[in-house]
């Protein structure tokens, strides 16, 4: 395992805020309106809610998460993580560090010192994640995917051995690009993430996402462990994701749904670990 600060990381991090600055004079950047195409537009249907509960769910024994942003903190109010480990027996917090926009990133840049550093003081394991908005800071591909990488690596902290592996949060198809190109920016952002910390990074996404990659070839994304979103109130305890990753998941978010009196938002994102409290151990030390 390489050290958390490498010279490679080190750079990257004495030279982030100058790329960031050039960027920001740069007229290709400039002049870009961000707009998201990520699913068809329409009337949405009839909402189920899902469960509220990991016994709802029916999970039994099981390693138990969360993941958190500054959502989770309406009228700025604390969440209580002494309360989610001994009264929910919650063993991971995965909290929003960053985000390839200006106002989320801000509320990132905020929230995640805060609640990893609570969370920690009560011995959970704390992972972080970044929101992916792809094309915001550089019109190329590949230059976009890199600063953004920079800055999850840069505001995470790193993501040192103990923690959970830095995570890519991708729900966003931007108008204008293929699926295609996001799978090459995706791929970029994962490699670059891995080269500064030193450790494989996870990507979040849901069912639909997942298949639209792989329709665009991107199956070199198996390699890195899948936290999967995939909601549904007769799921059971297995949602039997198929594409890619067959069926091979690290962390499933089951819900959105969840109702935690510990975390002051009206729902609450549920997660369990697939594996053993060994095994679960063994993920977050390597």
């Amino acid at each position: 395992m390489k050290k958390l600060f490498s010279f490679a990381l080190l750079v990257a991090i004495a030279s982030f805020g100058a790329i960031a600055t050039s960027q920001a004079a740069n007229p290709k950047a400039d002049d870009y309106k961000y707009r998201s195409c990520s699913y068809p537009t329409g009337k949405p249907g009839e909402y189920k809610p899902n469960a509220k509960s990991w016994k709802a769910q029916g999970f039994t024994e099981v390693i138990k998460g969360i993941d958190i942003s500054v959502w989770q903190h309406p009228n700025e109010k604390p969440i209580d993580f002494a309360a989610l480990k001994s009264e929910y027996d919650v063993s991971f917090v995965v909290i929003k560090a960053s985000d390839g926009g200006s106002r989320g990133n801000e509320n990132a840049l905020k929230w995640f010192p805060i609640d990893s550093a609570a969370a920690r003081a009560e011995g959970l394991v704390v992972g972080a994640y970044h929101y992916a908005l792809p094309g915001i800071l550089d019109r190329s591909t590949i230059t976009d995917a890199k600063l953004q990488a920079q800055r999850a690596v840069k505001q995470a902290g790193g993501a040192k051995v103990g923690d959970l592996p830095l995570t890519l949060d991708l729900e966003e198809l931007p108008c204008g690009w293929t699926i295609q190109r996001l799978a090459k920016w995706t791929s970029a952002f994962l490699t670059e993430v891995q080269s500064l910390t030193g450790r494989t990074p996870m990507i979040y996404a849901n069912g639909k996402f997942i298949g639209r990659l792989q329709d665009a070839g991107a199956t070199d994304l198996s390699k890195y462990p899948l936290w999967l979103a995939k909601w549904g109130p007769k799921l059971g305890t297995d949602p039997k994701e198929m594409r890619i990753w067959n069926n091979d998941w690290t962390i499933w978010q089951f819900t959105a749904d969840g109702k935690i009196d510990a975390v002051p938002s009206s729902t609450t994102d549920l997660n369990v670990f697939n594996g053993t409290k060994e095994q679960f151990q063994e993920f977050v030390n390597r």
